[in-house]
């Protein structure tokens, strides 16, 4: 087959190679634009499902560029992130003590589990962003 013959094909095909990229390209921007800035104040609920850790702690922490500070226990040393897509991953440190905490935020509010390895203690936690 000859593309002199058919130079219908050659055009569509022409066509469709050049729309492609920019079809991908509009798609990469759509899903940068989806991606979420999750700086502010969270309330904080945890819920302890394993081990003999208080059933239930309140608390709040702050989010700045993405990265977590403690906001309301200074005793508390928060090291983590909610990165741009809201994947949370945080090491909360008191004393000799250590959680891990792990989930997602979308929108104003997050969930995951949490566990403690010194204190042999697990659950989960919800947030919901205040400011």
């Amino acid at each position: 087959m000859s593309l002199v013959r058919y130079p219908h094909i050659f055009a569509a095909a022409l066509c469709a190679v050049s729309i492609l990229p920019a079809a991908t390209t509009a798609n990469a921007q759509h899903k940068l634009a989806s991606v979420e800035n999750h700086d502010g104040v969270y309330a904080v609920d945890i819920f302890t499902e394993v081990g003999s850790c208080d059933k239930a702690y309140h608390w709040t922490f702050s989010v700045s560029s993405g990265r977590i500070s403690s906001s309301s226990d200074a005793m508390m040393q928060a090291t983590g992130q909610i990165d741009r897509r809201g994947i949370v991953s945080v090491a909360f440190r008191r004393d000799n003590n250590v959680a891990h905490v792990a989930g997602k935020v979308i929108g104003a509010s997050g969930s995951g589990t949490w566990s403690s390895p010194t204190l042999q203690c697990g659950g989960s936690w919800r947030a919901a962003r205040q400011s």
